[in-house]
């Protein structure tokens, strides 16, 4: 199935589109096949996952240290990089705001900001985090990532694709590909590729193609989300 899913983002890459749209489907690939749903994991002991990830790292040193050069030094592990948090005690009031990363390639629109509140669109379904929600992985959909800054200040950003993470702490992160403005999607623009994907779809599926109708089916779903955000804000 992996296989498949990589032609066809193979494939997307070399059609003509563009916005939002043509970088979610240049990035399908990346993220390991963007239309295999990514069950959302909750996490009840964030201690015991700790644990074992300490000794499965401990396990792999020693593996190394049997068979790599010994000129060469041991790898670096992401978690020797990453801000390390504690787990609220038992009974430790939660805390009024939520505090919120937001990560994209080129820049970080939020940088431990404490707000209200952010919906998330997942591919299990969209979600609302607000101080100690559970702890929760989740794959983006193409959809309206919202921040509820405060009460009456809200901004809503449209994501391609990516990852949200919430933590015990009352911290979320999410990492996106890709993403805009709501209110700065051209609603033409939009309107355009969503018809010029559904009439490929149309063709495609009309004459048997199931690899090009595989293909126009992504690039429906994006421009279809696009537009319903457009119109959402209206």
């Amino acid at each position: 199935m992996m296989w498949a899913l990589r032609a066809v983002a193979s494939q997307l890459t070399r059609a003509q589109s563009t916005g939002v749209a043509a970088t979610y489907l240049r990035n399908v690939r990346t993220l390991g096949g963007g239309m295999n749903p990514f069950l959302r994991r909750n996490y009840s002991d964030e201690a015991k996952d700790a644990s074992a990830s300490e000794a499965s790292k401990e396990a792999f040193l020693k593996k190394w240290a049997e068979v790599a050069p010994s000129t060469l030094d041991p790898p670096s592990f992401a978690s020797e990089f990453a801000a390390k948090s504690e787990k609220p005690a038992d009974g430790a009031p939660v805390p009024s705001k939520l505090t919120f990363n937001f990560y994209l390639p080129h820049e970080k629109p939020y940088s431990a900001a404490e707000v209200d509140m952010v919906l998330v669109p997942a591919v299990t379904g969209d979600f609302g985090v607000m101080p100690g929600h559970v702890p929760t992985a989740a794959q983006l959909r193409p959809g309206v990532l919202t921040v509820q800054e405060d009460e009456g200040t809200s901004k809503k950003f449209f994501v391609s694709s990516g990852f949200a993470f919430v933590h015990a702490d009352s911290t979320a992160d999410v990492c996106a590909v890709e993403a805009f403005p709501v209110e700065d999607l051209d609603a033409a623009t939009v309107e355009a590729g969503l018809a010029d994907y559904t009439a490929k779809l149309a063709s495609a599926t009309s004459g048997g193609d199931d690899y090009e109708a595989a293909a126009a089916q992504i690039g429906v779903e994006v421009y279809s989300a696009m537009n319903a955000a457009i119109t959402d804000s209206k």
